[in-house]
């Protein structure tokens, strides 16, 4: 055998063991997309919402909103879908011990053809400042769980951290004005961290709240405008809408939900066109016992 011909089986069997190897490799496990979908009124109002009013969900907008909730202890729980439920949720909020206010939350999807199972545990908690009572603060932690194999066996892990601020601005007629900024996904591993920047108010006897957010992705810059309204009817009933538009994308994006609000007893129901090209829309509904103070 020639050399030169020894020289090309050489290099044809290294490039064959370099495949074979290659294959071998597995691939990165990531976090489903599902996993830090918005939720409740988070999800009414399309994944937005630093100074909206709403309930726990706000948390993944802006931690730091928090102490502004309603003064409740609650449980709450959850599930969402596309096409099959994909997605289940529980937690506690506690708006109980001002100036703090404290939500925990876990968060896990269902197996379908094309997720895994992962896990979330999410703890999060606002600080109402009491030399500046209109100023509020807030930070998130979000430990991830990644492709469990048993109930608490697993083949990767991600942490999230989520930061905020809140602050009221008092305005010489009734109604105020609420600033909101929060940067969720610091320290993600897989995905960037978007910032929420947002403006609300109240108009005609509280009735009526308006607000406009803008998200701004770390990677690209701004990602999206959205404005949502959220209307009180009656009593216990509350509506929810908003739009949203990604300029970069050329793609517009809406939210919507019915809450009722009882005096125990709250449930929700959303309907959702996400920030995608898929134009199945998602679903979400829970419930709530909250006991006031």
């Amino acid at each position: 055998m020639s050399f030169k011909l020894k020289k090309i089986f050489f290099v044809q069997f290294c490039l064959s063991i370099l495949g074979i190897s290659n294959q071998a490799l597995p691939a990165e496990i990531r976090p489903s997309s599902v996993l830090t979908l918005p939720s409740s009124y988070l999800a009414a109002g399309s994944g937005a919402g630093a100074s909206a009013p709403g309930d726990a969900s706000m948390l993944d907008a802006n931690p730091a909103i928090l102490p502004a909730l309603k003064k409740q202890y609650s449980v709450f729980g959850s599930g969402s879908w596309q096409n099959k439920l994909d997605l289940v949720e529980a937690g506690v909020f506690d708006s109980t011990t001002t100036p703090i206010a404290m939500a925990i939350r876990a968060r896990e999807t269902i197996p379908t053809d094309t997720l895994t199972r992962d896990r979330s545990f999410t703890a999060a908690a606002g600080y109402q400042l009491p030399f500046l009572t209109n100023l509020s603060l807030g930070l998130s932690f979000e430990y991830q769980q990644l492709s469990l194999t048993d109930r608490w066996a697993w083949q990767n892990e991600n942490y999230r951290l989520g930061v905020g601020a809140f602050y009221q601005v008092n305005t010489p007629w009734k109604n105020p004005i609420f600033l909101g900024v929060g940067t969720r996904g610091l320290f993600d591993k897989y995905n960037s961290n978007i910032t929420n920047v947002g403006i609300s108010t109240y108009a005609f006897d509280n009735y009526f709240t308006f607000n406009v957010d803008s998200l701004i992705d770390s990677k690209s810059g701004f990602q999206s405008l959205i404005t949502g309204i959220n209307i009180l009817i009656q009593t216990y009933f509350e509506l929810r809408g908003s739009i949203g538009y990604n300029p970069k994308q050329d793609r517009i994006f809406w939210g919507s939900g019915i809450f009722f609000k009882g005096p125990v007893l709250h449930l929700y129901y959303t309907l959702v066109k996400i920030d995608s090209d898929d134009t199945t829309l998602r679903q979400t509904a829970g419930l709530e016992l909250a006991f006031s103070i």
